[in-house]
């Protein structure tokens, strides 16, 4: 559904923006709304983003460092 540079732009940009949600995928890649929630949930399904507001209306995701593991192991 999306043309090659905008998705390439998708998997490489996105997932370094400190704060991810539908209205800034809209605004910076140009999407529209329902495009803009589908790659959502592709970048969270790969692991590249993680979620940290759910509200019915919006979600707002962040990236994904690796640091949970970090964290998880030093726990143990």
């Amino acid at each position: 559904m999306l043309d090659k540079p905008t998705y390439d732009r998708l998997f490489k940009e996105v997932p370094t923006y400190k704060l991810i949600s539908q209205s800034v995928l809209v605004d910076r890649l140009k999407l529209n709304g329902s495009l803009a929630r589908i790659a959502i949930r592709e970048l969270e399904a790969q692991g590249l983003i993680k979620p940290i507001s759910r509200h019915h209306a919006q979600i707002i995701y962040t990236r994904a460092t690796g640091d949970e593991k970090k964290v998880a192991d030093d726990e143990e």
